[in-house]
């Protein structure tokens, strides 16, 4: 198959699995091109490609505001098959609505549903994931990967049902969307902790940062997408109404792929609290595993393609 993987990616986690996703679809045989959605990013020509996916990081129940406007000046062909690839620090059931505006814009446009995958990657925001359960996240991401390879294969059509409750709350949740322009007018650098690397205003996706008159400055084009703040190795911006939430350090997700897994899983059936939620997925994902791959237990990720 000629594979087009069409992306947007904040902290580098949507990046991370559209990586691993190409080096599994050309250890197959498919041809892979991809597209990472900036500020700038020019409209991709999506004729020709039997199979596109889209994959994108869950913001608030929604797909993020960027990837929204990019997709939808995409011009898609009616049969085109698409799949959906997201991903999230949790795994709440109203998280099953996030990708409502993405399936109505290809239901338009008259595109072939193939299938949905939801992955769990480590939060940028709200609290930092120990390394080894970072590390037992990926284990379950790459399995899901390699199941949803197989299914893309061979025609299977995973869905993520999405009661209307869950759908009417993630509509509710998007009004609030300029929360990201309205917050962005709190957003400060400390600049006697800048280091003055400018790397926040290189790497801004929506080109919303700048270096002005000896300080860093904030316009109003902001999605939240923490990229600024996570990677800051100073920790030195601070994140205006969310400052409490504010997660800085890089996971470093290419080193703790290679790291073994824990001896004892950090998700136990006994586990309370907000990593409840991973109890289901994860033993859907053995369960899926097993019955694709019964005489396969790989415990590390594959190193990438070069």
């Amino acid at each position: 198959m000629k594979i087009l993987l069409i992306y947007y990616t904040g902290t580098y986690n949507t990046r991370f699995l559209t990586d691993r996703a190409q080096d599994l679809f050309l250890a197959h045989g498919h041809s892979v091109e991809r597209v990472e959605i900036k500020h700038d990013t020019p409209v991709v020509c999506t004729e020709g490609y039997d199979l596109i996916g889209f994959g994108y990081p869950i913001y608030g129940f929604n797909s993020p505001l960027p990837f929204n406007r990019y997709v939808r000046k995409l011009n898609i062909s009616a049969r085109q098959k698409f799949f959906i690839y997201k991903n999230s620090g949790e795994t709440f059931a109203v998280n099953n609505a996030s990708s409502r505006i993405l399936l109505r814009l290809m239901k338009k446009r008259k595109a072939v549903f193939a299938g949905e995958y939801h992955f769990v990657m480590p939060y940028n925001i709200h609290f930092a994931f120990d390394k080894n359960l970072v590390r037992e996240i990926l284990d379950k991401d790459f399995k899901l990967l390699k199941i949803m390879c197989r299914e893309l294969e061979s025609g299977y059509v995973r869905k993520i049902p999405a009661k209307r409750i869950y759908k009417l709350a993630s509509a509710v949740v998007s009004m609030q969307k300029a929360g990201g322009a309205v917050n962005s007018f709190f957003y400060r650098a400390d600049m006697n902790s800048c280091i003055r690397c400018m790397k926040c205003v290189r790497d801004c996706p929506e080109n919303n940062i700048r270096f002005e008159k000896g300080k860093i400055r904030f316009s109003h084009r902001c999605d939240m997408c923490m990229r600024c703040s996570f990677f800051c190795p100073a920790n030195a911006i601070h994140i205006g109404l969310l400052e409490g939430w504010k997660v800085n350090g890089d996971y470093r997700l290419h080193e703790i792929e290679q790291m073994p897994l824990p001896e004892k899983s950090f998700i136990q059936p006994d586990t309370r609290g907000f990593f409840r939620c991973y109890l289901k997925t994860f033993d859907d994902i053995e369960k899926d595993y097993a019955k694709l791959f019964p005489n396969d237990t790989p415990d590390i990720l594959p190193p990438p393609q070069t």
